[in-house]
């Protein structure tokens, strides 16, 4: 599992370098600020919630939520480049214009698909991070390295673990040397896995040779299949040919839906260029409301049936995570720390999911 660099002083644990993790440093601490931060330290998911959100783990399938929109960009240049409904993109643009924040961190992929943080400002910049890869990279890197002006605030956009160890961050009593305290707003994505940069980028190379990938897309089901633009053509591959490159860690996470975001956005089963946004905060409802307000984005009240789709995934997510825990060595030492008797709830068939 990729941890958290050692940007925040002189630390022991490891950095993704092209996809391979390196020691950093002989550091003696038997904890600290990466230990702490770390998405797959020991995390006290009821304690977390009481934390951010002022209440226990109660809406144990998606996370809390104010509201759950099916939403889409209105303005044509999120159309013409974004994935899906390009809302992520038009929300954090929005943002900015807003003076909400002033700058976010966002993930772009090079030509050799290895996703990195960028710093963005500039609606220029936010087309340039658009799309998805499906490899997990150093985003958070961007953020503790800056460089930030005095009081800038920003937003970032990040996976769920990388939503996670932002969380960890906020309400961590060791001493901060991120700029934690000023990020003003969170977007997390769905995500069910991320993949090894260094055993896809081999796959999509015996493929397509040394032809740049220009688009990754993956559709929902029943098709499952990773759609690949190169040489100006679109290649369909079966999700099961590369199941085999999913991170290990990617199989210990309960997280499908980002639950410590502002907001959290994902595809809606079966509705092409429309995305799934769970509002989570105030912060988070209050940008939705005002772009929608000022015609930035349009939505609506996500249907019942894509709803109870989203909670089953949600939770068959949850299910695989504690399978795979139980299956440990010794899961005594879980970095997952669940309330009473929750886990087995979780891991019962018998759940009835409702929208």
């Amino acid at each position: 599992m990729r941890c958290l660099r050692g940007l925040f002083g002189p630390m022991s644990l490891s950095a993704d370098l092209a996809g391979r993790v390196i020691k950093l440093d002989d550091c003696d601490l038997t904890t600290g600020r990466c230990y702490a931060y770390c998405p797959r330290s020991q995390v006290d998911w009821e304690e977390l919630h009481s934390r951010i959100f002022g209440k226990g783990y109660q809406e144990i399938e998606i996370g809390p939520a104010h509201e759950i929109l099916m939403a889409k960009a209105k303005d044509p240049v999120w159309k013409a480049k974004v994935q899906n409904g390009g809302v992520v993109s038009a929300l954090i643009d929005f943002a900015i214009q807003e003076e909400i924040i002033q700058a976010a961190v966002l993930t772009q992929r090079d030509t050799n698909l290895l996703p990195g943080g960028q710093i963005v400002s500039q609606r220029s910049q936010i087309l340039c991070c658009s799309g998805s890869s499906y490899i997990s990279g150093p985003t958070l890197e961007a953020l503790n390295q800056g460089p930030w002006k005095d009081g800038e605030r920003i937003g970032l956009v990040g996976l769920p673990c990388q939503v996670l160890a932002l969380t960890k961050m906020k309400v961590s009593p060791l001493e901060t040397k991120t700029p934690i305290e000023r990020v003003n707003l969170i977007i997390g994505l769905f995500c069910t896995w991320a993949l090894d940069y260094k055993l896809f980028k081999t796959f999509l190379e015996d493929r397509f040779g040394h032809s740049p990938i220009q688009k990754l897309d993956i559709t929902p089901p029943p098709e499952r299949l990773l759609k690949v633009w190169v040489d100006d053509r679109v290649q369909d591959i079966p999700l099961d040919e590369i199941r085999a490159f999913i991170r290990q860690a990617c199989q210990v996470c309960p997280d499908m839906t980002s639950e410590f975001a502002d907001l959290s956005v994902g595809t809606v089963e079966g509705a092409i260029n429309w995305n799934t946004v769970i509002i989570r905060t105030e912060q988070g409802k209050e940008l939705v409301h005002r772009a929608m307000e000022a015609g930035i984005i349009e939505g609506h009240p996500l249907p019942d049936e894509n709803l109870k789709h989203l909670k089953e995934a949600s939770w068959l997510k949850k299910q695989r995570a504690l399978l795979a825990l139980k299956e440990q060595e010794d899961p005594a030492d879980s970095y997952l720390v669940l309330p009473k008797g929750l886990s087995e709830k979780i891991l019962s068939s018998s759940e009835e999911i409702k929208p």
